[in-house]
């Protein structure tokens, strides 16, 4: 018989055995069920219903079009998105767009264009918004997931995983065909985020497993964005709220993790460089910056709260005001906040606060990069620390003050609803690039030009001169730039003001020193294609050929080139023109006939024949074609084929000359 313990001294038959601080956690917050996530539907259930209302709330997105903000250099006018090859995808991986080097999300544009047939046919907006709704999902689920690991109670997760999914801070990263970048790096670092856990508790080869699977996910969120370099620091402050001894073993077990953000953190900053994003346009002093940095941290923090003025942009004004230095004032009681924190081991309080910190403080703009800060979709994953820390006194109140249970979920219905409907109204903000634009300068009419000359564009895009007008006049009033007086230039020129509009291109050539070689081609050629208008053929061809030299991918000096030599007779400088254009745009099917009529026009109608045989198999049914065909066919001793040829084109309305008629019979 074995002898009782006296004391809580262990005596013969009993062994003693230390438990590890890691055991008490786990044996403390261990499930009362052994039920896998997906065999308890009590677990499973309310996601699914926090998904639904999260879909429902962000319906207005899937109507939105998109937007004359970076949606057009990263999906609409991309280069590397013109056809679907290797060379195409390769350069996706090797190059940036607009300094950001974000491959992943380029790469799924491309994948949607091949999926749904918009190679051959317009973009459908719609495609794309779905995708980023169903992306957004994905970190909805997983977000859930984690604060499960992070031993919140059920309807605790399901409260902060509802703030995840429908807090109007989510907009811009959702409604925002650019932002794709954000939607798609959480959906692979939130699972990243998730494994961690079960890596932490795993043995074995399946410990094995688990880590190379969060290597190939990590891999995934670094090319998706730049932001996703945080993760190790993330799995750091997992660490300490699971409370694993602090040492060196932490760092190592995250080597890998660790070079992998360094080696893409270096390859960001080296594309944001080379394309002048880096550049301060504020010079504002590091120390000056210092403040930016603390001001942007706590305004996040009460946008979590009261989510007000959110605006697509906030842009810097000339100097910093006041309440910029004020806001350091905050510092002291936060940090005695903190302190008493820790003096309390609430570990659940410090890691919401880390985990929010470690995940924003590389986009508070201490460094600074482009015309604003403030941005809302900066906060998409570090909000997930806050959400948390809701959560976390959703679970004290429940169990500390029961009595106030009813008023608490009153406040907090309340609450979502507001949420709900700002959110659902804040979509509409996005809606195109007159909405957009708008909202803005409703928030900033006097501070940014860049506001004033996109809805200018927006409105000259679609015809709406005299609207466009008055906005680009303004935004040159308050700053003029190359960019700026090319637009205009590009207004007058779609107005038939051909004279006004090199007046501008020549001041846009003027102002742009600084401008890369890309803006300058662009310039160069668009007054190359004013002085064709005006009948200055020679002055015509001098620009397009500057254009080129500054831009040898611009496809549409190609195009303008080729017309001329066409024009004066160079056949065979506008065949290669046409054939650089093809190779920038292999699915201008229109240009296969150009370069048709071209090569006929140098008898070349054997190498001509294919070319119409292209044209006309892919692009609208067009007479034109047909009739064109059927004199390289006759060129070419084929009777039959031209009769064929021509009485298609009668079928589809072509006139045909009569001296064309006569030879075929």
């Amino acid at each position: 018989m074995t002898k009782k313990v006296i004391q809580g001294k262990p005596v013969q038959g009993i062994q003693s055995k230390k438990i590890s601080q890691k055991e008490v956690f786990l044996k403390k917050d261990k499930p009362s069920t052994e039920l896998s996530f997906w065999q308890d539907r009590q677990l499973w259930l309310p996601i699914l219903c926090v998904l639904a209302v999260t879909a429902i709330v962000f319906i207005p997105s899937l109507n939105n079009a998109f937007v004359n903000w970076d949606d057009d250099d990263n999906l609409v006018k991309n280069p590397n998105l013109k056809a679907f090859d290797w060379n195409s995808i390769r350069a996706m991986f090797t190059t940036h767009v607009i300094g950001n080097y974000n491959p992943l999300p380029i790469f799924s544009f491309a994948l949607e264009k091949k999926l749904f047939g918009m190679y051959d046919n317009p973009l459908k907006p719609s495609i794309f918004h779905i995708d980023n709704l169903l992306l957004h999902l994905v970190c909805v689920f997983f977000s859930y997931r984690i604060l499960l690991e992070l031993k919140l109670s059920r309807w605790a997760a399901v409260l902060a995983a509802l703030l995840f999914g429908l807090h109007p801070m989510r907009v811009e990263s959702v409604a925002w065909v650019t932002e794709r970048k954000d939607v798609l790096f959480g959906a692979f670092y939130l699972p990243a985020t998730y494994l961690y856990f079960r890596w932490l508790d795993a043995v074995g080869s399946k410990k094995t497993q688990i880590y190379l699977l969060i290597t190939v996910l990590f891999t995934l969120a670094l090319f998706a964005k730049i932001q996703a370099v945080v993760l190790p620091l993330s799995m750091l402050a997992i660490d300490y709220y699971r409370r694993r001894p602090l040492k060196l073993n932490l760092i190592i077990e995250k080597i890998p993790f660790f070079a992998l953000s360094l080696a893409v953190g270096l390859l960001g900053i080296y594309f944001l460089q080379s394309a002048k994003s880096l550049d301060d346009p504020t010079h504002f002093s590091f120390f000056q910056r210092l403040f930016i940095g603390c001001y942007s941290y706590f305004t996040y923090w009460a946008k979590f709260i009261f989510p007000y003025k959110m605006s697509p942009l906030y842009p810097y004004t000339s100097i910093i005001q006041p309440e910029v230095y004020l806001s350091a004032l905050l510092l002291l009681p936060f940090g005695f906040w903190l302190y008493y924190a820790w003096k309390k081991d609430d570990r659940k309080t410090l890691f919401g606060v880390l985990f929010f910190t470690l995940n924003v403080m590389f986009l508070l703009q201490i460094v600074g990069a482009g015309q604003g800060y403030l941005a809302d979709r900066f906060t998409y994953i570090p909000y997930l620390g806050l959400f948390f820390l809701v959560g976390t006194v959703y679970d004290y109140f429940v169990k500390n003050r029961p009595s106030n249970v009813g008023i608490l979920h009153g406040g907090l219905g309340l609450y979502l609803v507001i949420l709900a409907v700002t959110t659902w109204n804040q979509t509409g903000i996005w809606k195109n690039g007159g909405t957009l634009w708008t909202h803005v300068l409703k928030y900033y009419p006097d501070d940014t030009p860049l506001a004033w000359g996109n809805l200018g564009l927006y409105y000259r895009d679609n015809k709406e001169y005299e609207k466009a007008l008055p906005n680009l006049n303004k935004a040159i009033s308050l700053k003029p730039t190359s960019a700026l007086h090319n637009s205009r230039g590009k207004l007058f020129f779609d107005t038939g003001r051909s004279a006004q509009a090199i007046e501008e291109y020549t001041a846009a050539l003027r102002l742009g020193d600084k401008e890369s070689n890309v803006v300058k081609g662009e310039i160069y050629i668009n007054r190359g294609a004013a002085q064709a208008s005006g009948g200055n053929l020679q002055a015509a061809l001098a620009d397009l050929s500057a254009g080129l030299v500054s831009d040898p991918k611009n496809a549409n000096g190609y195009l303008n080139r080729s017309l001329l030599y066409f024009q004066t007779q160079q056949y065979e400088k506008a065949v290669q023109d046409q054939t650089n254009y093809l190779a920038l745009n292999p699915y201008y099917y229109e240009m296969y006939y150009e370069r048709a009529i071209t090569k006929a026009a140098l008898n070349q109608h054997s190498t001509a024949l294919p070319d119409f045989d292209v044209a006309i198999q892919h692009a609208k049914a067009n007479g034109l074609f047909y009739a064109q065909r059927a004199r390289t066919h006759l060129a070419l001793g084929n009777k039959s084929a031209a009769q064929q040829d021509v009485r298609q084109a009668q079928q589809l309305g072509q006139t045909i000359d009569p001296a064309l008629v006569q030879a075929v019979q």
